[in-house]
């Protein structure tokens, strides 16, 4: 019973049909009813066996064969994501460098009787600073920040080893992890504070009245300031411990409001993607190809970072000028491109430095140099629609042709002869001319 159990009850009433008329009951027609009894030539095949064309390994799960990508769009995929990090590492690292030297001279220049606080008023300062210094001029202390960006991502990597604190997160991480994360980050800015004010003077300082720096001195810097933790070098310098909350401050929100806005953004593009899609009729399987993938990280970076620096420029302001003060830096004016001035500063703390700012200066003295602000990101956005064409036209030349359709059942369409060419191009053409008409 147990055996028969297994087998189904169909097949027990059918064996036990074929068992009373003393035939071979292994056998069964597929075509025929239970009644009939086939030859043992004829095909065999048990009734609870799967028919040829429902066996598993012959199944194409549509799911799977929409969610796997072909074989050749794997190295289109690979070049798309070589080509979205070569772009953003230029426009961050390189571009952007001309304009943050810029902007941290109308910073830090308590004197400058101009703000420049739309472009076109520092086009003039720029070109008589090019004039008179060079090209060079505008791209001093690059490697500083290219240093000091990573020593900051190897004391993330250092600390992330040593505690349970992750590197990286998902949407999907959890509240703690969220924190853990936010921690290290907090603490490889801590660590980085003093290496960030010595990094800093070297983009500001003029090179006329100032020695070039050498490539180690930010590390010199760095070290003398970070040991000197709680007692400055000089008077007015203060010490690194009433910099530190100031400075993880500033980062920790530029780098929670940039990641949010770019999460948002991108969410909100692929929305506006497929709405776009629906109204051409043409809606695709898979939204994330390799063109409006990239050029939708493209511009989601661009915003959470146009909207982090713009939110937070007062405070950046004010952490360059407290990193700023006491560190004996001549730098030039914009005001006058011929004429260099000292930093000459006495703040307290945080508080005191945005007081004295909005007291005499207003309250747009806390937004000097954001022209140059509006010059950069102007830059980024033009680096960003030439990124767009480039990816798009080099995924049109490395795609591969599509597959034309083949008839059904296997025979091949024969060739069209010269006498169906002239029956079937009148009809054609009226066709054509009616659809134009319609």
């Amino acid at each position: 019973m147990k055996g028969y159990n297994m087998a189904g009850l169909d097949d027990y009433r059918f064996y036990s049909h074929l068992k009373e008329k003393e035939s071979p009951f292994w056998q069964k027609n597929p075509y025929g009813s239970e009644e009939d009894i086939v030859d043992s030539t004829g095909p065999i095949r048990r009734p609870s066996e799967f028919p040829s064309k429902l066996q598993p390994s012959k199944m194409e799960s549509s799911y799977e064969k929409a969610q796997v990508p072909p074989a050749s769009d794997v190295p289109l995929e690979k070049y798309g994501e070589v080509s979205i990090n070569l772009v953003s590492l230029c426009a961050d690292n390189l571009l952007s460098h001309p304009f943050i030297v810029l902007r941290r001279q109308c910073q830090v220049n308590v004197q400058s009787r101009r703000y420049h606080l739309l472009p076109i008023t520092l086009v003039p300062s720029v070109v008589q600073l090019h004039r008179c210094q060079g090209l060079t001029a505008l791209w001093k202390g690059l490697g500083s920040v290219l240093t000091i960006r990573g020593v900051t991502m190897a004391l993330e990597d250092c600390v992330s080893k040593f505690t349970p604190w992750p590197k990286e997160i998902s949407p999907h991480s959890s509240l703690k992890m969220i924190g853990q994360h936010l921690m290290l980050k907090c603490c490889a800015l801590a660590l980085i504070t003093p290496f960030y004010s010595a990094s800093l003077v070297e983009t500001v300082q003029s090179e006329i009245a100032s020695e070039r720096p050498g490539v180690l001195d930010v590390f010199k810097e760095g070290l003398t300031r970070l040991l000197s933790f709680t007692q400055p070098q000089t008077g007015r310098m203060l010490p690194v411990w009433l910099l530190v909350i100031p400075t993880v401050t500033h980062g920790i929100m530029q780098y929670i409001v940039g990641n949010a806005v770019s999460t948002l953004s991108s969410q909100f593009l692929l929305r506006i993607h497929r709405q776009d899609q629906k109204k051409q009729g043409a809606v695709s399987k898979d939204p994330w190809t390799l063109s409006e993938t990239s050029f939708i990280r493209l511009q989601a970076a661009f915003v959470g970072h146009l909207v982090s620096d713009v939110l937070l420029y007062p405070l950046e302001t004010v952490l360059n000028r407290l990193h700023m003060q006491g560190t004996r830096t001549i730098i030039d004016s914009l005001d006058v491109v011929y004429e260099v001035k000292p930093i000459l500063t006495r703040y307290e703390g945080f508080w005191d430095c945005l007081g004295t700012t909005v007291r005499e200066e207003g309250i747009l003295g806390l937004y000097k140099g954001f022209g140059a602000l509006c010059l950069q990101y102007a830059l980024y956005g033009a680096v960003l629609k030439f990124a767009h064409v480039i990816i798009r036209e080099v995924t049109l030349l490395l795609a591969p042709p599509k597959p034309k359709p083949k008839p059904q059942g296997g025979e091949q369409c024969p060739e069209p002869t010269d006498q169906d060419c002239e029956t079937h191009a009148p009809v054609i053409k009226t066709n054509v001319i009616s659809k134009g008409l319609i």
